[in-house]
């Protein structure tokens, strides 16, 4: 049956407008569509600052910024354990062994290991990478440090801390009645399992720090508490990789140069010591060295927690936050490489943390120190607490070995 002249121009007719429709639609979509960054175990100040720096890029041909909707995880349970966790465009996370995990699995993007140009040796070297291919791109490190009131410094006349057994001296000399020179936040089981961390790293080595912590996660990995605390109590033995850590907190709290409370504190705690010079030395990470008043932490200088001088070279427990792409496309390449490049003063300047690119401006000495520390150093490694990633179980952690330390 032949079509009319009129059914075939009808026909082109809608075909054309269907197409133009689709178009459109295409169009809006296009326009409207807004990108999920997804954020997991990183403090809000940092999430800002993040979020504020990916919405600045230009992306795409028109170089158009991009509006991002937001999902923040929950940091009390792992990464793997969270619907939610894989459904955005891109993952920015504090790395743990459980987020290690997932970027080497297929649920993380891989990128290309040429986005790690510009890095120190230490950084590339202990980057993350399956198939010559990148899983995590590092962008900013936390860091683990002792600040020390430089008055009470000078007036112990200790010379210098150059090793542990310089800052046990200082302490000592600096302790009176009713006086404990050193506070920490004992009652955040983060916190306390990275003191007994950076503790192992320094008083016994990297080595004692990576069998503490592969044993701890495959413990973590039964969601077992009893298969936990056996792993520990091994562990805090005489011959166990924890054990000189533990013994030092011991001297410490035996000794009286730290507050009973010390083990009960929370970071506003540990602020409060300091704010009212109640203490002259304080074990802090530098994002929570940040939260305290200019004219207070100046009179504080900041050094990595010091080590023995037989234990090899440093490896010093820095939380390393990485951006992970869920989806490859154009705009997440593109932000990710700004990220590794170009941006990373301003990142380091609007989070006040250091930034991973090996010469770029930092917000000031703090972070500066950190970036060399790190470089001069084996490397970054996974704070003790990250072999734990859930609350529950980072909590039955710290008061085993609060019990060890104290009773």
């Amino acid at each position: 049956m032949k079509m009319s002249k009129f059914t075939k121009i009808t026909l082109v007719s809608v075909a054309a407008l269907i197409i133009i429709l689709a178009a459109a639609f295409t169009a809006i979509g296009i326009a409207s569509y807004k990108p999920t960054v997804v954020f997991y175990n990183i403090n809000e100040k940092t999430q800002k600052a993040i979020l504020s720096e990916i919405q600045s890029m230009p992306v795409g041909r028109k170089g158009k910024n991009l509006k991002y909707n937001v999902t923040v995880l929950d940091s009390a349970l792992p990464l793997s354990a969270q619907k939610k966790a894989f459904k955005g465009d891109l993952l920015f996370a504090t790395m743990d062994y459980d987020v290690q995990d997932a970027a080497k699995s297929g649920k993380i993007k891989k990128m290309d290991i040429n986005l790690l140009e510009g890095m120190p040796t230490t950084t590339r070297n202990n980057a993350l990478i399956k198939n010559n291919k990148l899983c995590a791109l590092p962008v900013l490190y936390d860091f683990y440090e002792i600040d020390v009131n430089q008055q009470a410094f000078n007036d112990s006349k200790i010379g210098k801390i150059a090793d542990w057994n310089d800052f046990m001296s200082f302490l000592n000399k600096t302790a009176a009645k009713d006086f404990y020179p050193l506070a920490f936040s004992g009652g955040e089981p983060e916190e306390l399992l990275n003191f007994i961390g950076c503790l192992t790293e320094a008083l016994s080595g990297e080595s004692a720090l990576k069998t503490a912590e592969d044993k701890l996660y495959q413990a973590f990995k039964t969601q077992k508490e009893n298969v936990l605390i056996t792993a520990l109590e091994e562990l805090c033995k005489e011959d166990g990789a924890l054990f000189k850590a533990v013994s030092a907190m011991r001297n410490i709290d035996t000794e009286k140069l730290c507050s009973n409370s010390s083990f009960s504190f929370t970071k506003d705690d540990t602020k409060f010591f300091i704010d009212n010079k109640l203490c002259n030395s304080v074990f802090l990470k530098l994002s929570d060295h940040r939260n305290i008043s200019t004219k207070v932490i100046n009179e504080y200088t900041s050094i990595y927690v010091p080590g023995n001088d037989d234990n090899g070279g440093r490896s010093f427990l820095a939380p390393t936050i990485c951006a992970m792409p869920l989806k490859n496309n154009k705009s997440t390449n593109s932000t990710l490489k700004l990220l590794a490049s170009s941006r990373q003063t301003s990142l380091s300047m609007k989070s006040t943390l250091a930034p991973a690119q090996a010469s770029c401006g930092t917000p000031d000495k703090q972070a500066d120190d950190v970036r060399f520390w790190l470089a001069a150093s084996n490397g970054p490694v996974i704070p003790l607490s990250g072999a734990v990633p859930s609350a529950h179980m980072r909590k039955a952690a710290a008061e085993y070995i609060v019990n060890l330390i104290r009773f």
